[in-house]
C-alpha cells in the first residue's frame, strides 16, 4: 500500500472514529425516553465525560508515540473503542452509559492526535492544508454520520443500533490499519527516554504553539457544543420530528463540508505571501461565524412561518460554513512550527486543547438547560456570541508567528 492509499486508510479511520464525539448526542432525548434512570442533561455530562477522557489520553498516546510505532498504537486504539462503543449497547442507566463510555474514549483519544502526526509525514509541507482541510471535512462529515443514524434508525429501532453500526465500522478500520504503510519515525530507534522530555521543552518556549493551543481552547470553550446539539435543539425546543431536524442539519453541514477544503486552499494562497496569511483568514471567519451564530439562535423559529425559517437556515449555515474553515488553517500552521521530535506532542495537546474545551462547553449547555426550564436555545445565544472572546488571542499570535516559522526553518 503506497503513501496515498495510506492517506486514505488514516482519512476513513477518522471519518468513522470522529462519529463517536455525537453518536449519543442526537440521542440524548430517545436515551433519556428508554431509560428511565436517565435524563437529557445527564446524557450531556456523560458527553462531556468522554470528551474530558479522551483529551486527556491524547496526551498519553502522544507519550507512547514517542516509544512505540504509530501504526500499532492506532490499531490497538481502534480495537478499544470498537469494543466498548460496542458494550455500550448494554448500558441500563447513568452509571453504565458513563463507565463504557469513559473506557471508549480511551482509544478515540489516539485518533486524532496520530492522524494529524501520520499526514504530516504522508503529505509535504505545501500542501497540507489541503490535506488538512479534506481530514475536517471527513471529521465533519463522521459526526454527521451519527445524526443520520440517529434520525432515520432510533425512531424506528432500538437506540442501540447507531453504536452496533460504528462497531462494524470499527472492525472494518482494523482491517485497513493492518494493510496500510504508515512511515517509520526516526526517534523510535534514537530515542531512549519513554517520555521525551525535550518534545515539551520545545513547546513550551515556542510562543506560536502555545497561542494556537489557547486559541483552541478558547474557540471551542464558547462554540464546541453548539453544532454536537443541532436537532436536539430543534426537536426539544421546537417540536420539530427526528427526519425534519436531520434535514437541517444536512442543510447546515452543506455549506460546512466544503469550508475545509476551500478555506484551507485560500489560506495557502495567502500563505505564499504573508505568514500571517492562514491566521489572518481564521481571524476573519470566528468574528463572522460568531455574530451570524447569535443572530440567527436569537431568532425563535416554527414551521408555520416559513420566511423567519428560512431567514435562520440561511444565517446558522452561513456561521456553520466559516467555522468549518478554521481547523484546517491551525493545524498547517501547527506544522509550520513543530519538528519531526515534538510534533505528535504538539497535536495531542492542540487535541486535548479544544475536546477539553468542546467537554466544558457541552458541560455549560448542560447547565444552561436546567436554568432555562430544559430549553437550549438561551445557551445557545449565549454560547454563540461568546464566541467572539476567542479572537483575541490571534493577534499576539500574529506578532509571533514569523518568526517561530523562520526558527523552525532554520533547525
Amino acid at each position: 500500500m503506497n503513501q496515498k492509499q495510506s492517506f486514505k486508510v488514516v482519512i476513513v479511520v477518522v471519518f468513522f472514529s470522529s462519529a463517536l464525539i455525537s453518536i449519543l448526542s442526537p440521542m440524548a432525548i430517545d436515551i433519556a425516553n428508554a431509560l428511565p434512570d436517565v435524563s437529557q442533561s445527564e446524557v450531556l455530562i456523560t458527553v462531556s465525560i468522554f470528551l474530558a477522557v479522551s483529551a486527556a489520553f491524547s496526551i498519553v498516546w502522544a507519550i507512547l508515540d514517542t516509544k512505540f510505532d504509530r501504526k500499532k498504537l492506532l490499531i490497538i486504539a481502534t480495537i478499544d473503542w470498537t469494543i466498548f462503543t460496542f458494550l455500550t449497547t448494554f448500558a441500563n442507566n447513568f452509571m453504565t452509559l458513563v463507565i463504557f463510555q469513559i473506557f471508549s474514549a480511551v482509544g478515540f483519544g489516539a485518533i486524532l492526535p496520530l492522524s494529524y502526526s501520520a499526514i504530516v509525514d504522508l503529505i509535504d509541507a505545501e500542501k497540507r492544508g489541503k490535506a488538512f482541510g479534506i481530514k475536517e471535512l471527513f471529521y465533519i462529515t463522521g459526526i454527521a454520520l451519527s445524526f443520520l443514524l440517529s434520525a432515520f434508525l432510533v425512531p424506528r429501532f432500538p437506540w442501540q443500533t447507531p453504536l452496533y453500526i460504528i462497531s462494524i465500522a470499527g472492525l472494518l478500520c482494523i482491517i485497513l490499519l493492518i494493510r496500510a504503510e504508515l512511515p517509520e519515525k526516526q526517534e523510535l530507534t534514537d530515542e531512549s527516554e519513554f517520555i521525551s522530555t525535550k518534545a515539551f521543552k520545545d513547546i513550551i518556549h515556542n510562543r506560536a504553539i502555545l497561542l494556537i493551543v489557547f486559541f483552541n481552547f478558547l474557540l471551542f470553550f464558547w462554540y464546541g457544543a453548539i453544532s454536537q446539539y443541532y436537532t436536539t435543539l430543534l426537536r426539544n425546543d421546537y417540536g420539530f420530528a427526528p427526519e425534519m431536524a436531520f434535514l437541517f442539519f444536512v442543510i447546515l453541514q452543506i455549506g460546512q463540508i466544503p469550508a475545509g477544503p476551500i478555506f484551507g486552499h485560500v489560506g495557502d494562497k495567502k500563505y505564499e505571501n504573508d505568514k500571517n496569511g492562514r491566521i489572518k483568514v481564521v481571524l476573519i471567519l470566528v468574528t463572522c461565524g460568531a455574530i451570524l451564530n447569535f443572530i440567527g439562535y436569537s431568532i425563535t423559529i416554527s414551521m408555520d412561518n416559513i420566511p423567519l425559517l428560512l431567514i435562520f437556515i440561511i444565517i446558522t449555515s452561513l456561521a456553520a460554513t466559516c467555522f468549518g474553515g478554521i481547523d484546517p488553517l491551525t493545524q498547517a500552521t501547527l506544522a509550520d512550527v513543530t519538528t519531526e521530535n515534538n510534533r505528535s506532542t504538539t497535536y495531542a495537546i492542540n487535541n486535548l486543547s479544544y475536546i477539553f474545551g468542546r467537554s466544558i462547553s457541552i458541560f455549560l449547555l448542560s447547565i444552561f438547560l436546567l436554568m432555562y426550564n430544559n430549553l437550549y436555545q438561551p445557551g445557545y445565544v449565549i454560547l454563540s456570541i461568546a464566541t467572539l472572546m476567542a479572537i483575541i488571542i490571534l493577534f499576539p499570535l500574529m506578532k509571533v508567528l514569523p518568526n517561530e516559522i523562520e526558527k523552525i526553518k532554520l533547525e
